[in-house]
């Protein structure tokens, strides 16, 4: 299927429009699922997840050009889902595998951020309310602000404990000297 390279480009600018114009609707699909998604939780819960969007428009734009060129070239991959998550058993099984205590602190954190967001700041704001104006704008600001902190410590937290690595690795890394052989 040969498509027009100038409509290819126009369609590009919109996430998976440039590659369901091309005939791969599944990866298409999975485009704007993964540009929606970060939208629509950002905008409930944590504004920062909304800058995975940008991330998300910027592959995908250029994304659709290289399939063109792939397409032109006669090289180009079957259509397919960017991200698989079937609904099969092991399937789960293998993506939560060592990772469900990080999922998990993951949906803790998203949990307590909208609850604060939704619940805990409103009512805070209307208590400060009641306080000379000076105090009133300060503590709001730093209200409005804790969650996007929260999410900055976890991230540090995270980073650190990846970059210091599997304690059980390192001292099985360990490195022993050669002493040479005895000849007795």
């Amino acid at each position: 299927m040969n498509r027009n390279k100038f409509w290819t480009f126009f369609f590009s600018f919109c996430p998976g429009a440039g590659q369901m114009y091309q005939g791969y609707m599944k990866r298409g699909l999975s485009l704007i699922l993964m540009f929606v998604l970060p939208i629509m939780v950002g905008a409930a819960f944590m504004p920062i997840l909304a800058a995975l969007a940008a991330v998300v428009y910027m592959y995908s734009f250029f994304d659709s050009l290289n399939l063109h060129a792939q397409i032109q070239d006669g090289d180009a991959p079957k259509d397919d889902f960017l991200v698989h998550l079937s609904v099969a058993e092991e399937d789960w099984k293998k993506l939560l595998d060592g990772k469900s205590h990080l999922i998990g602190w993951a949906f803790v954190v998203l949990g307590v951020s909208g609850l604060y967001k939704s619940f805990v700041e409103p009512l805070l704001i209307d208590l400060l309310r009641m306080l000379p104006s000076p105090w009133n704008n300060v503590i709001s600001n730093i209200l409005y602000n804790i969650p996007g902190l929260c999410i900055g410590v976890l991230f540090i937290l995270v980073g650190l404990w990846l970059i210091r690595g599997d304690k059980d690795q390192k001292e099985s890394d360990t490195f022993e000297a050669y002493k040479g052989e005895d000849h007795a």
